[in-house]
Order: structure tokens, then C-alpha cells, then sequence
């Protein structure tokens, strides 16, 4: 019989940071209704409670020594959800400017950008599929180039809601940095491509069981 999954708070957190991602859309896609204005703080609260929460579950997970496989897998999805549904949303609908009378100006994320942002996430699922079937060999770790993409990915998302307030000398803040996720996004693509066909020619006829595969939000 298999042993139970027992739950520590570092992993009661990052299910509790997955539950999160459910408001964050509704608020989003609330966010232009006439009189729903102050969503956008709403939402920009809840961002920054799933920012310390990701933190957080690190640290304990760390200072606990409580890590597991459970929470390899529930810390990057989070992140992976969040950024997928924030990314479609603000390509399809955008960010209005709630503080402009005429509500003229808003901001939409390019879509080339969203394409980037998921496609590097499918190239992730299905090197994952294939060298699972191919070696039968799994380990998920880290990967840094994948670590500053979803970093960079998330400050996009958070300068696109706050960008209504800023400065105007600081109104390409939002644009310069997705064009920096997208690079990155790319980069990282080709950094699981590369490592992930290695472990394949290295572990194709190995015992299946325990091998590696690159995940690069862990």
C-alpha cells in the first residue's frame, strides 16, 4: 500500500496559492464593468499575497526541511496558472485606464507575447510526455533561465495592473519588460530542448525510475 501524501504548511500553501488563481481570474475579467474600478486594486492585493506566499512555502520548505515531490509539482504550477490565465486575459481585454474620464487609454499585452509565454510552457509538458514514454525516468529540478522567465513573467503581469498609476516617464516599463520575458521564455525553451534531449540519449536504456528532467520553476 502506498504511504498517504501528508500535507505540511509548505505545501498547504501553495495549494492554497493554486486556490488563489480562481478570484485573481474572476477580478480580471471584471476589471472594465462600469462602478468595478477598484478591482484592479483588488486584484493587484491578491497578486501580492500570492507573491509572498511563493516566497513563503520556499522558505519553509526550507527552513523545515519539509520538501517533497507533492511540492515540486504544486509550487510551479501555481506559478504556471497564474501566469496562463493572466496572460491570455490581458491580450484579449487588457488594462483600462481607470484614472482617464473618457476611458480611452488602455494597455493590451501583445499577443506575440502571450504565444511565447504558453508555448514555452507546452514545449515543457510535452518534453516531459515524451521522455517519460521514451525513458521512463522522471525528476523534476530546477532550471535558472527557467526560474527568471517566470520572475520576469509575473513583474509584466504586475506592471500592466499598476501601470493606470504610473509616472509617465515610467510608461514603457510594462512593454520593456515583456519584450524581456519573451527573450527569456525563448531561451528557456531551448535550454529544456537541449537538456532534455540529452537526458534522453543518456537515459534510454537506463533502469526506468529515476532520472531528470529539466522543470524551470520548481
Amino acid at each position: 500500500m502506498a504511504a498517504p501524501v501528508r500535507l505540511g504548511w509548505p505545501n498547504r500553501i501553495s495549494i492554497g496559492r493554486v486556490l488563489c488563481v480562481a478570484p485573481f481570474v474572476v477580478i480580471l475579467l471584471k476589471l472594465h464593468e462600469p462602478g468595478h474600478g477598484a478591482l484592479r486594486w483588488f486584484a493587484i492585493c491578491l497578486f501580492a499575497v500570492m507573491a509572498v506566499s511563493d516566497w513563503l512555502d520556499g522558505y519553509l520548505a526550507r527552513r523545515l526541511h519539509d520538501t517533497s515531490p507533492l511540492g515540486a509539482f504544486l509550487d510551479p504550477l501555481a506559478d504556471k496558472l497564474l501566469i496562463f490565465v493572466a496572460v491570455i486575459i490581458l491580450a484579449v481585454r487588457g488594462i483600462a485606464d481607470d484614472t482617464d474620464p473618457a476611458a480611452l487609454r488602455r494597455l493590451r499585452l501583445p499577443e506575440w507575447v502571450a504565444v511565447a509565454a504558453i508555448g514555452k510552457d507546452l514545449i515543457v509538458c510535452i518534453g516531459f510526455a515524451i521522455l517519460r514514454l521514451s525513458t521512463g525516468r522522471i525528476h523534476i529540478h530546477p532550471r535558472r533561465l527557467g526560474k527568471w522567465c517566470t520572475t520576469v513573467q509575473l513583474l509584466t503581469v504586475l506592471s500592466m495592473l499598476v501601470w493606470p498609476d504610473l509616472p509617465p516617464r515610467l510608461d514603457r516599463v510594462p512593454e520593456l519588460l515583456w519584450i524581456a520575458a519573451t527573450i527569456l521564455a525563448a531561451l528557456a525553451a531551448l535550454d529544456y530542448i537541449r537538456l532534455g534531449s540529452r537526458l534522453a540519449a543518456t537515459n534510454s536504456t537506463a533502469r526506468p525510475g529515476k532520472g531528470d528532467f529539466p522543470h524551470g520553476d520548481a
